[in-house]
């Protein structure tokens, strides 16, 4: 048999089988965009994705998908 082959949750590229929803990129990014989060929760969608090096349509994916981002959304994009 092959080898499973989904896609990434949030850049949509096929990725192999493995017990994350999200390819080695983009948890790193999710890990980055967390961290920040965490120490400055009140910041905007441009201010994440500047200081974190992801891109604003990244973040806002995250977001989408359950992130826990404290701004207002749709005044920040």
């Amino acid at each position: 048999m092959g080898d499973f082959v989904r896609n990434c949750r949030l850049c949509d590229l096929p990725m192999k089988s493995s017990p994350f929803t999200m390819c080695s990129v983009c948890l790193n990014d999710n890990n980055k965009v967390q961290n920040f989060i965490n120490k400055n929760p009140l910041v905007s969608i441009e201010e994440i994705a500047i200081f974190t090096s992801v891109s604003i349509e990244k973040v806002v994916k995250l977001v989408d998908l359950g992130h826990p981002y404290k701004g207002n959304l749709e005044n920040k994009v």
